[in-house]
């Protein structure tokens, strides 16, 4: 009832308004069919456009009514319309003032598939969608007959202030969240042209969308002709998170979530315990460095013993650095993997075949396929996922696998040696794009966790590993005695070493006993 609201909730509306308005509402014919829709179209939280809104809000053209007010975005106004018409044209659309009013009669269905409230007359409303999805249609149409994405586009424009901007910009804002356009109003649009002959709206728009999908999707699928299973999706994004994610049946969502909430108060309580135990790691090893520093004969055999200690950790191929400061990770980087013999190999599939053989010592990851654009649209199906589909987070668990195993240039180079990730981007800006996702365990999946799980168990048995755990069971244990006795030790050194400042003290302590005459 809320989104039937939406529609009249306006403070400049009078008090015979709001009457009339009721009034039509409810004599609306098959109202009940209009306000059955699902909400589809979410607005970005604050929290996300706020981390980094370039990836959230549109920077160049709106495409339906969230932004269409938006001044900012009005200079692409003229080449939506040139779009529009030429997709009109092509498609011998008889009147355009008909196909408006047509969108005019599922005003309210169409309202209901977006989150939040616009003021827009139904007249301003239709106008949107008919230019908006014409041009949606001509442009997808273009992109599938290049049969590539391009980084440069014709519709390259000059901003107000005289910069240059590059034509897949205009492909991110397109493909953001807070962009899209419902399938039933491209099907209400495709069903008053003429130029489809005996391919039915159904049918074009399918293929269109799939041939598309297949050009743009950060994950290599097998993208076969599902034919009428392609209408049950709500818009183009949540065409392709179909595609790339998988679904788990009732029981499977259950099992996840119970796993997800017995497990959320431990991991808790672990990072807790960690980051108390690298705090005291830290105070120990400012306190060595000051100890270090003092000059006394007999200290540096002390000190040579530590550094021998030191070097022995490198030799295991265990950083000094990592060993006193290690933070809990989800799941070690591809570098540490590839050292402890584990390798990576491409999975035929989405987000559901990512697996990890135990004999082989392989972990089997989908094939990533990253554009200009991926990044933009990586994150935008992470937030549609999280919104949508609260009770099914694979694509955003696979996106925190990807961003906790890549770190570096070498993890990325190690991904493209192994086949699994494809791109003509320098390895510096694929590093970037996963350095900006979450690390954290903030979601679960059966089927990703499950291989992570056994990818750790894998690295946890390796020499290198059991070695340095076997040195922190007893080194860590006894932090916060040997941060006391440190801080005594460096209270009593500075203390003699101050004493033998000012009176000659034994060749013992570093100093030389002055020659008396």
């Amino acid at each position: 009832m809320s989104s039937i609201l939406n529609t009249i909730l306006d403070s400049q509306l009078t008090e015979k308004k709001w009457v009339a308005k009721i009034t039509e509402v409810l004599n609306r014919e098959h109202e009940n069919d209009d306000t059955d829709v699902p909400v589809c179209i979410f607005r970005m939280p604050k929290s996300l456009r706020d981390h980094k809104p370039e990836a959230y809000t549109p920077q160049l053209i709106a495409v339906g009514p969230y932004y269409h007010l938006n001044t900012e975005l009005y200079e692409m106004q003229r080449y939506k319309i040139v779009l529009a018409k030429m997709f009109s044209m092509q498609c011998q659309l008889l009147e355009f003032q008909q196909l408006v009013n047509q969108l005019m009669t599922i005003e309210l269905k169409i309202r209901n598939s977006y989150r939040g409230r616009f003021n827009l007359e139904n007249q301003t409303l239709a106008m949107i969608f008919t230019v908006d999805g014409l041009f949606l249609l001509q442009l997808l149409d273009n992109y599938v007959k290049q049969k590539e994405i391009p980084r440069t586009s014709s519709l390259l424009v000059h901003s107000s202030s005289g910069k240059k901007l590059p034509g897949d910009a205009i492909l991110r804002d397109v493909l953001m969240l807070e962009n899209q356009i419902p399938k039933f109003v491209l099907l209400e649009i495709l069903a008053k042209m003429s130029c489809l002959g005996s391919t039915s709206p159904d049918k074009f728009l399918s293929t269109l969308f799939l041939k598309f999908c297949e050009m743009i999707s950060p994950i290599k699928v097998k993208w076969c002709n599902p034919g009428s299973e392609v209408l049950e999706h709500e818009h183009l994004l949540d065409l392709l998170y179909q595609y790339i994610t998988y679904k788990e049946d009732d029981k499977e969502k259950e099992h996840c979530l119970t796993e997800y909430h017995s497990k959320k108060s431990r991991e808790g309580s672990d990072i807790e315990a960690n980051l108390r135990t690298s705090a005291n790691s830290n105070v120990f090893s400012k306190l060595w460095s000051k100890i270090s520093d003092i000059d006394i004969g007999f200290l540096k055999i002390f000190t040579k013993f530590i550094d021998l200690f030191l070097n022995i950790l490198a030799h295991l191929g265990i950083s000094a650095t990592a060993f006193f400061n290690e933070k809990k990770v989800l799941i070690p980087s591809v570098s540490e993997l590839w050292i402890a013999q584990m390798r990576f190999a491409p999975a035929m599939g989405g987000t559901r075949y990512v697996e990890f053989n135990e004999k082989t010592n392989t972990l089997y990851l989908p094939v990533i396929t990253l554009h200009p654009t991926s990044e933009v649209l990586i994150k935008n199906l992470v937030a549609y996922e999280t919104m949508e589909k609260s009770d099914a987070l694979s694509f955003r668990r696979f996106s925190e696998l990807m961003g906790a195993i890549i770190d570096t240039v070498e993890d990325v180079e190690l991904l493209k040696k192994s086949k699994v990730l494809e791109s003509e981007m320098s390895s510096a800006e694929i590093a970037e794009i996963f350095n900006g996702m979450t690390k954290t365990m903030e979601s679960k999946d059966r089927i990703i966790d499950t291989a992570i799980k056994k990818a750790n168990a894998s690295y946890n048995n390796t020499q290198k590993v059991r070695t340095k755990r076997l040195l922190k069971k007893y080194i860590y244990s006894s932090w916060r005695f040997l941060t006391v006795f440190a801080s005594v030790l460096l209270l009593l050194l500075m203390g003699l070493q101050t004493f033998c400042d000012v009176y000659s003290c034994p060749t013992m302590f570093g100093k030389a006993v002055k020659a008396r005459s």
